[in-house]
């Protein structure tokens, strides 16, 4: 208790005329209409108002509570003392006293309460209440349970005096008038009270000094009955209150029970007060214990009971204390809420992991259990946590009857979620600033979310520049699943509040919402941002097979940093079904366990058996509001006898069987669409099929088989759909799907609904071809098919897609080539691209097959082969796609067979015709087959890329061509970019970098976003010649952007690792490489692009040793990223360009660790490999000259063999040529290199300028990593070639300078070696400062000098 809190204490008579007075009565004041205030009611009408007052009854409760508790405490402990008396233990605690039953403890009770100031007034707060000089004898058992009962009685008639507000009931005040008391003591004579009366005088005389009132300066509360007895022994007998001739004890008052009497009390007076009926039950219930056993069924046992009862009305007033509306419940019958009952701690466990993912990163949790075990009730209640919480809730509920509609519950969270943002249509709305940074984020991308949340477009407006939702896009899956994304990056940052994701009934996803699910988890997982993404999904037990979406998305995520969380719900225990009945019926749980036994029996605990049953009772009248006792009652034996079925779906059925046959045939026509339809939807359903559907739909939200929730009819639980659904026989219910699905098709051709287009051809789906009667049936159907399989391709589901156009398929006729070609062709052309894109390299095959047969011309084929290409290509059966797309090639009059040099020679002499501007002015080309000879040529040079790259220039050489010939479409950027290449590689830089820039413009001004980011990625590595090299860097990230916009993986992977390749060799800071690399190790393994990690981990592993003892790695391909893995080493024995990037960093490892002998064996091993025939040009080749040349004339000077002399001269001629075109990149390696070779040549005046020259151009052009490497190699020069030694060890200031650029750097392991040599070298360095003077002051080049080099 703080300083400033003081403690009072109150007889309870007292105590209740002050609660009574300081009761604020304004509120109904204020609802009064005929009185302006509460001080002008009359006393009495105020009193009552008071008594029924929320504040006056929780304090009532809370004294009871308080009085009833410390006789429970002290029951306890007097039981324990008898237990350890009969088993001969020693006890030491002193025995309690308890208030004799039947004696007049009103006048005993005191209440002690807590103030700012030491009075009472209306922030006083209840401490406790106990009795004053508690004295009462200690019986045999059978005397304990029957004096325990008494004492509840006497409690009875406290919180009786309590609730009236001070007044006894009338019976009492009857029997108080002489001779034996009502606690069966005799009553005093008047002699002996005057007497008494004197003896408290004199005794407060003498305790006046005591201060019992107060509180003691540590404000510890007084006992105040504790510090009277201390006094006893000082008080003459004769004055003794307690003395008594007749006990052993003079200051121990003996109660006689023997004599104990009672009276009937009628809680009448009490009702009359208009209290709550629970708690005049609870004082009636307490005075049915008067003569020591309970007369009354529902009467009390135990003061345990009571407490209990009375603390429940504390906790859950609105359940247990106030009254329930009977009469409304009359007629409406028995309501379930939405409370979640024996369910907390899985409840809790899922609100613990959403709190560890808000910081930082994702995690999932599944919950599971049998239908009707109350799993979606769990997610539901979590859900109100998130909302609570600040944040951002998504829900949807997947649908066995709509499995087909793309993304069906993934998209109807999100879409739902728009719609709520609709809601606020201001000027500067909510829907406003997020159509606003959406469209700064993903640009017009965001476009091809809107097919899949059609509520986005409403929020971003109208579009001027219309998307191409048709475009050949790699897999516009990947696509998605980028902007799903970037779109809840947006959603979370502007409203600054964590997503999670709720979906219900995973068993019956489908396989593209769940990758879309997993997608969100690892990029969460992988990003360093702060992305804070939760998912939860519910499930059923044991429908998650090997091979559901479900179970692939758990395996997947294993293997990544995402934490998983699986919770099992069981069957209710008869405890917690107590408390689900009790919290229903708003009765005690004391009141209720009966009827919880029987419904425990019956239905073992099923969560849904039981709401189900209770329902039924209560339309039986079984279970019943009783007007008259103003609660519930019920037959607990026609209850009992009540014939059960075995199983959940059967009671359903049978409750389903009583409604009428219009209701129920309304029911069964729901259930063919699912477990939930809006009401707009049934609309429109009564149009087609010209049935009144919703008003027996009505009749059944009555019955409490349906509910009407957010404009939806939904069946109240998903079983009652399945056992509706299955009343009807198999061919009855196909025939119900087909019939519903043609009245609906043509409607949804007439309103031009996508949705319903979805649902008629699901419907007619469902139904199946056998029940098609006329043949012209069939090619309505698959023409719907097809229909419906372009729309989910749009939305990019293409596993949805698929299905739709398998089952066009299916409803074609047997000649459907000869009566329905057009139609046959596209969807084969289109069922291959779905399967395709779905990785089902099989079926491609053999729907190639069926149109190879049956095309009418070679041209009608071109489709399906180039999609029969790609899959080769993507199954890496590379040979086979080559040789595919050179015999389509020759079919459309281009062989690939000529001579490489003439075919240059052509190109460059059509080129020479056209001026840059002219270039990007030629028209566009139009032609199908030109169109698609484009395509081949593109697939075709990538083939020739892995197998043969000699010949690879001869197919993009034919692509400018044919682009200067038929026109210019979104393949030509990609044909211009890799002649510039090409060109590059060849030695003419600048030609080949003009190139890459008109490639790129024309690729914007054709909007060729399916190939820019191809055209960037070659072309960052020829800008990498001509512009500063940091520069690049941001060129390499808009390609990683796009390859992610339009689906290309690969190259958005490819780019990721050149992102890194470019940070290190532009002299980043080795950290943010490190980071980098980190990002990208975990995001290719996302992915599974074990290519590109391979490609990577070179580069990373070599940024690893320079920064030195990096523990924090992430683990790829099974193992830490820092150590070679045996995939690898595989890997690089047939890749010979790989093991050339293996040999050539660690070669470069050692070179900068100064391991010589290491250094030349990885050289010789580097120059073995065979030189690979590129026809691009790479940034990191520029390296391998570079640091190869050094290399070379290290080993020259060590070796003095002219063989690496030569080899570095052919590195000064290679880089003198790569300085012409970028000064900012190339002009310090060029000086560098020119050093070391004036140092082999003894030419020691030069070797020095072209050090100092090489240092200043390194600074300049912020290369901080190669200006520690000039200073380096300078001092090794200097100290080597004993150049200065008249100055006094002038190699010293370079090392040093060398040690701190490369510690700036980040390269603390680098840093640490040169240390370590300076030590070797020089001594200790304090001694050298001293010794020294050259140390103090760094070196600073003469400009002069590079100007001379």
């Amino acid at each position: 208790m703080s300083s400033s809190t003081a403690e009072t204490t109150f007889l309870l008579s007292e105590w209740i005329r002050r609660a009574i007075d300081e009761v604020d009565l304004s509120n109904l004041a204020a609802a009064s209409p005929d009185v302006d205030h509460s001080l002008q009611w009359p006393e009495n009408v105020r009193k009552q108002m008071a008594l029924c007052s929320e504040e006056y009854l929780m304090s009532v409760l809370r004294v009871a509570r308080s009085l009833a508790h410390g006789i429970c405490e002290a029951e306890d402990i007097i039981a324990l003392q008898g237990d350890h008396a009969n088993s001969n233990h020693d006890y030491d605690e002193v025995s309690p006293s308890l208030p004799a039953p039947g004696t007049n403890w009103s006048d005993q009770v005191q209440v002690h309460l807590s103030s700012d100031r030491a009075e009472f007034d209306g922030s006083s707060k209840i401490i406790r209440a106990d009795f004053l000089n508690i004295s009462g004898n200690v019986t045999g058992s059978k005397g304990q349970s029957e004096d325990g009962m008494r004492r509840i009685y006497s409690l009875g008639i406290v919180l009786y005096e309590l609730l009236s507000g001070g007044e006894r009931p009338p019976e009492i005040e009857q029997h108080t008038g002489g001779g034996a008391s009502k606690d069966g003591t005799q009553e005093l004579s008047q002699e002996e009270e005057s007497s008494q009366e004197l003896s408290q005088e004199i005794i407060s005389e003498n305790l006046d000094f005591l201060h019992l009132d107060d509180v003691d300066e540590s404000h510890n509360i007084v006992d105040v009955a504790a510090e009277r007895s201390i006094f006893y022994d000082f008080i003459p007998d004769e004055f003794n209150l307690s003395s008594d001739d007749n006990s052993e004890n003079p200051r121990k008052r003996q109660t006689q029970s023997c004599d104990y009497k009672v009276c009937d009390v009628s809680l009448e007076p009490l009702r009359a007060k208009c209290l709550p009926v629970s708690l005049c039950d609870l004082v009636a219930n307490m005075i049915d214990c008067a003569d020591g056993n309970p007369s009354g069924e529902d009467s009390y046992h135990k003061m345990s009971e009571v407490r209990d009862d009375l603390q429940l009305m504390l906790d859950k007033p609105a359940i247990y204390l106030y009254d329930q509306d009977m009469g409304k419940l009359s007629i409406t019958g028995l309501q379930f809420g939405g409370t979640v009952f024996g369910r907390s701690a899985e409840l809790s466990t899922v609100k613990d992991a959403y709190r560890r993912s808000m910081s930082g990163g994702s995690e999932i949790v599944t919950i599971s259990g049998t239908s009707g075990f109350g799993k979606s009730l769990v997610g539901y209640e979590f859900g109100k946590h998130v909302l609570a919480a600040g944040g951002i809730m998504l829900s949807g509920k997947f649908d066995q009857l709509q499995q087909g509609t793309p993304f069906s519950a993934f998209a109807s969270a999100f879409n739902d979620y728009c719609g709520i943002l609709l809601d606020d249509n201001g000027p500067s709305s909510i829907s406003g600033v997020l159509a606003s940074k959406l469209r700064s984020s993903l640009g017009r991308d965001v476009l091809h979310l809107t097919k899949l949340i059609p509520n986005l477009a409403s929020i971003l407006g109208p579009e001027t520049s219309p998307i191409n939702f048709n475009e050949d896009c790699d897999n516009a899956q990947k696509r998605l699943q980028y902007l799903l994304c970037q779109f809840v990056d947006v959603i979370s940052s502007t409203f600054s509040a964590p997503v999670t994701l709720f979906l219900d009934d995973l068993q019956w996803a489908d396989a593209a919402s769940i990758e879309a699910v997993n997608h969100l988890l690892i990029a969460a997982s992988i990003s360093s941002h702060d992305k804070r993404f939760f998912f939860l999904g519910c499930c059923r037990e044991g429908e998650i097979k090997e091979g559901h979406p479900v179970w692939k998305l758990l395996r997947s995520v294993e293997k990544s940093s995402v934490v998983c969380t699986n919770i099992k719900l069981d069957l209710m225990n008869e405890h917690t079904i107590n408390t689900m009945v009790s919290e229903t019926l708003c009765l005690l749980p004391r009141l209720t366990r009966s009827l919880s036994s029987i419904i425990y029996h019956k239905t073992r605990g099923n969560p849904l058996f039981i709401s189900r049953l209770m329902l039924s009772l209560s339309k039986e009248g079984l279970l019943r509001p009783s007007l008259i006792r103003r609660r519930w009652e019920w037959e607990i034996e026609k209850i009992e006898c009540r014939e059960m079925p075995d199983d959940v779906a059967m009671f359903l059925n049978d409750l389903i069987r009583e409604l009428s046959e219009d209701v129920q045939s309304s029911l069964c026509i729901l259930s063919c669409f699912g477990a939930s339809a809006g009401i707009s939807f049934i609309n429109t359903l009564e149009r087609a099929l010209q049935k009144n559907i919703c008003v027996n739909l009505d009749v059944a939200v009555t019955k409490g088989l349906l509910d009407i929730v957010n404009g939806q009819y939904r069946f109240s639980h998903d079983r009652i759909q399945e056992a509706t659904y299955n009343m009807m026989e198999d061919g009855v219910r196909r025939l119900l799907h087909f019939t519903y699905g043609l009245s609906l098709a043509s409607l949804s051709i007439a309103e031009g609904s996508a949705n319903i287009l979805f649902i008629a051809v699901n419907q007619l789906n469902l139904g199946g071809p056998a029940t098609v009667e006329d043949p012209s049936q069939s090619h309505t159907v698959a023409a719907l098919n097809l229909k419906a399989g372009k729309k989910a391709m749009e939305m990019s589901d293409f596993k949805a897609a698929s299905s739709y156009l398998r089952h066009g398929i299916s409803f074609l006729l047997e000649h459907h080539w000869k009566d329905n070609y057009d139609l046959s062709l596209e969807l084969f052309e289109l069922s291959a691209k779905c399967a395709l894109t779905n990785g089902d390299h099989n079926r491609v095959k053999l729907l190639v097959e069926e149109v190879s047969n049956n095309a009418q011309s070679f041209e009608d084929k071109l489709e399906i082969m180039y999609t029969c290409t790609r899959s080769l290509l993507t199954a890496s059966h590379v040979g086979e796609a080559l040789t595919k797309g050179l015999f389509v090639l020759k079919e459309l009059g281009i062989v690939l067979s000529g001579d490489l040099e003439a075919l240059l020679m052509e190109t460059k002499s059509m080129l020479a015709e056209y001026t840059d501007e002219q270039l990007l002015s030629l028209p566009v080309m139009t032609d199908r087959t030109q169109l698609m000879t484009m395509k081949f040529l593109s697939r075709t040079q990538t083939c020739l890329f892995q197998i043969n790259p000699k010949s690879q220039p001869k197919a993009f050489l034919q692509m400018v061509q044919y682009s200067l010939r038929h026109g210019m479409n979104d393949l030509s950027p990609l044909g211009f970019v890799l002649y510039g290449s090409f060109l590059a590689c060849r030695g003419d830089i600048l030609t080949g970098y003009r190139y890459v820039k008109t490639a790129i413009k024309l690729a914007e001004k054709l909007s060729a976003r399916s190939c820019m980011g191809g055209v960037l990625l070659v072309g960052s590595q020829v800008m990498g010649y001509v512009e500063p090299l940091q520069s690049v860097i941001d060129v390499i990230g808009r390609c990683h952007e796009y390859g992610l916009l339009e689906g290309g993986i690969s190259d958005a992977m490819l780019s990721l690792s050149m992102i890194v390749i470019c940070k290190f060799w532009s002299g980043a800071h080795l950290s943010l490489v490190k980071n980098t690399g980190d990002d990208t190790l975990r995001l290719m393994s996302s992915h599974s692009t074990p290519v590109w990690i391979i490609h990577t981990l070179p580069i990373y592993r070599t940024v690893l040793a320079m920064i030195g003892n990096v523990e924090d790695v992430p683990i790829i391909l099974g193992s830490r990223s820092d150590t070679e893995s045996e995939f690898e080493r595989k890997m690089s024995e047939t890749n010979l360009h790989l093991l050339k990037v293996v040999h050539f960093n660690k070669m470069y490892v050692g070179f900068m660790f100064r391991k010589y002998n290491e250094v030349k064996q990885l050289a010789v091993a580097y120059d073995a490999i065979q030189q690979l025939p590129f026809s691009s040009i790479l940034i990191s080749h520029s390296m391998h000259v570079f640091y190869g040349g050094l290399i070379n004339f290290w080993i020259a000077r060590t070796t003095m063999e002219v063989t690496w002399f030569d080899r570095g001269e052919k590195a000064i001629q290679k880089m003198r040529s790569y300085a012409q075109c970028s000064l900012w990149n190339f002009e310090n390696k060029l000086f560098l290199l020119q050093a070391e070779q004036c140092f082999y040549l003894e030419d020691f005046d030069s070797a020095k300028r072209f050090y100092d020259a090489a240092i200043l151009s390194a600074k300049e052009h912020k290369f901080l990593h190669e200006e520690a490497l000039a200073c380096e190699l300078a001092g090794h020069f200097m100290l080597e070639s004993g150049e200065g030694e008249d100055e006094g060890n002038s190699s010293l200031p370079y090392f040093l300078l060398a040690e701190k650029k490369y510690r700036e750097w980040g390269a603390h392991a680098k840093g640490e070696s040169v240390k370590s040599f300076i030590i070797t070298q020089f001594g200790d360095l304090e001694t050298t400062l001293e010794s020294k003077i050259c140390r103090t002051t760094p070196i600073e080049p003469d400009p002069r000098k590079r100007r001379a080099c």
